[in-house]
């Protein structure tokens, strides 16, 4: 138990610590970004999720306002 809680104290600050974020993906080249993504679900993952999400789930009806989900 007391190891647990030493563990603990002195593990809390290494999640204070700066560190690299890799993006990776299993296709065998880049998606291609302008039209219907290719590469089967890591292309879609990729470009086609971020892509069309602003225009299927947003309301972008009005330019004067900021659109909701």
């Amino acid at each position: 138990m007391l190891a647990a809680a030493a563990a603990l104290l002195f593990g809390a600050p290494a999640l204070a610590q700066e560190k690299t974020l890799r993006i990776a993906m299993t296709a065998a080249d880049i998606p291609r970004t302008s039209g219907q993504p290719d590469q089967g679900y890591e292309g879609n993952r990729f470009t086609g999720i971020p892509m069309y999400d602003s225009l299927t789930q947003w309301d972008l009806s009005s330019d004067t306002k900021p659109s909701v989900v």
